[in-house]
């Protein structure tokens, strides 16, 4: 594969991932989309063992595949895995209050973020439940300022679901990481994407929160119900 075929692929690739499906294809590069190129997006994308585990949205599958079908179908022949793939989005008519986006460092397919997220801007009274861009802004500029977090103890407030935080966990490598926020779901989810980006951890939790031991981080903790009065001081509230 020539390295524009390869980057093609990526960039399509990290849209299906965090699926977006506002994205358009020129016709030199649907040129290079061969038979088995659109196989090989295929087993690197829908059918790899992150997207198999942690799904992401049908609807989103859907309306992506759709897009991308009818971009390749006037100038290669479709790939029967694509429209393989379209028809099991299709089939699967289930309301999803949650799904998985995969974020993907550095275009490495295989160095990727996986967060459990909602598509709706407001859930239970708090927008805490998805990854916002200015998330993404943040973690993108915290990846090109490594430095500045190593071997540092790091609280962010308000972590929301907790992106920009496991980034940092993860690429850093600082001494700590706490994270918190004051919504009871929105810790949950939290906790939910730490155990997934970390599989290999040890857990304790408390009443004051959650607390992970990883190999490269110290301590990452989850406090509940933890935030900042304006003055600074950190207090617990119920």
């Amino acid at each position: 594969m020539s390295n524009l075929e390869n980057t093609i692929l990526v960039d399509l690739a990290r849209k299906l991932f965090r699926g977006c499906t506002n994205f358009h294809i020129e016709p030199d590069s649907v040129k290079l989309m061969t038979w088995s190129w659109q196989e090989l997006f295929v087993d690197l994308t829908l059918r790899s063992p992150v997207i198999k585990k942690y799904p992401i949205s049908t609807e989103l599958s859907r309306i992506f595949l759709k897009k991308l079908i009818n971009c390749i179908e006037p100038v290669q022949e479709v790939h029967d895995n694509l429209y393989a793939e379209l028809c099991r989005a299709m089939n699967n008519s289930a309301i999803e209050d949650y799904c998985y986006r995969h974020y993907v460092i550095s275009n490495d397919l295989n160095n990727i973020i996986t967060m459990k997220e909602t598509k709706n801007m407001v859930v239970n009274g708090t927008t805490g439940m998805r990854t916002w861009e200015a998330a993404l802004m943040l973690s993108d500029w915290i990846l090109c300022n490594k430095e500045l977090f190593s071997s540092k103890d790091v609280l962010e407030l308000g972590s929301g679901i907790g992106f920009t935080g496991i980034t940092l966990a993860k690429f850093c490598e600082p001494k700590s990481v706490t994270m918190t926020d004051c919504h009871e779901d929105v810790l949950q989810v939290l906790c939910e994407n730490v155990d997934i980006n970390f599989p290999s951890q040890c857990k304790n939790r408390s009443s004051d929160g959650t607390t992970y031991e990883l190999d490269n981080v110290s301590r990452v903790a989850n406090l509940w119900n933890g935030w900042t009065d304006f003055d600074g001081t950190f207090t617990d509230r119920c």
